[in-house]
């Protein structure tokens, strides 16, 4: 049942990525089937064939789409700069990378923390969605319009939960990931492995702690008469949830990498795409919230199995490396 689990929570995230990356983000993600559709129906109208797609993301490498090529996919970059000389028939959406843009795009662009170049010989059918970056262009070969990141605080936290949203918290999970794993890598190490020998029970130890802890807060203000008790154990609670959601971000990003692109397969680049992975997997609408409230009640868990990482729960099978 264990290994079960295991290779349902490795499994499950890889599924949501695309997931995200298909449907999420202010109509930025779109699915591939209707990307096929309007392809097909463009051919239709004026005969131009597709020459390629690009169903992969890339990671840290540029992409560029040369002149003369047409796309019929969506492109999806980490890290990377994506160039585009021809055409695309899709979507095309970077985290921390920039977009050039010297062709035509017959779809939405994204971007979270880059810029986008436009050039001469740029069109664009669709809209551009900048959150942490920057965008100027000719409104007349743009048939669309710009979306950007609200800048107030009222909006953020009580708007349509959409890129904006998106973006800041990828932005706070990936930060705090690399703080923690480059500070306590021993101690992430442990609660991660902790993860995967002990998943059931880390699982169940997460669900009873977060049902005791309002009754232990509740006596704890009660009886002893000190809040400031009651609040160092809220921050131990908020602290250990971190914890543990940093380390099975680590176990989704190694997963992936090593599946995706195993000659970078990295702690950094690990930690980046679990925990972004994971991130847009919570904003995914109907089942974000169960994905979240997993994988935080089962890093909970994990957290408290292994006293916050300082010792093993049980013996590992093989030896830990950093």
């Amino acid at each position: 049942m264990v290994k079960v689990g295991r290779w349902f929570l490795l499994a499950l995230p890889g599924a949501l990525l695309f997931a995200a990356l298909l449907i999420g983000g202010v109509e930025a993600l779109s699915g591939e089937q209707s990307v096929a559709f309007a392809a097909s129906q463009h051919r239709a109208d004026n005969g131009t064939m597709c020459t390629g797609t690009r169903h992969a993301p890339s990671f840290g490498s540029p992409v560029v789409v040369n002149s003369g090529e047409v796309i019929c996919s969506n492109i999806t970059s980490f890290g990377g700069t994506v160039v585009i000389q021809g055409e695309v028939k899709g979507n095309v959406v970077t985290f921390n990378g920039d977009v050039v843009i010297n062709g035509m795009v017959d779809g939405d662009v994204t971007l979270y923390g880059g810029s986008v170049t436009w050039q001469n010989g740029a069109r664009v059918d669709g809209n551009i969605h900048v959150c942490g970056g920057s965008w100027m262009g000719t409104a007349s070969r743009l048939h669309g319009s710009v979306f950007d990141c609200p800048r107030d605080v009222g909006q953020l936290v009580f708007g349509d939960g959409g890129a904006s949203f998106r973006f800041w918290s990828i932005l706070t999970w990936v930060a705090l990931g690399l703080f923690l794993t480059s500070l306590l890598p021993e101690h992430v190490m442990i609660v991660r492995t902790t993860v995967q020998s002990k998943t059931r029970r880390s699982l169940v130890l997460g669900l009873l702690t977060i049902l005791l802890a309002p009754a232990v807060l509740a006596v704890t203000v009660a009886l002893i008469i000190s809040i400031p008790l009651a609040i160092l154990v809220v921050i131990g609670l908020i602290a250990a949830w971190a914890l543990g959601t940093v380390a099975i971000g680590w176990i989704i990003g190694e997963y992936i990498v090593r599946t995706v692109a195993p000659r970078q397969n990295k702690r950094v680049l690990q930690v980046v795409v679990g925990l972004t992975v994971l991130a847009l997997a919570a904003s995914l609408p109907f089942i974000g919230w169960f994905v979240s409230i997993g994988a935080g009640l089962l890093g909970l868990g994990a957290v408290f199995l292994s006293r916050f990482g300082t010792r093993l729960f049980s013996q590992p099978r093989q030896p830990l490396s950093l």
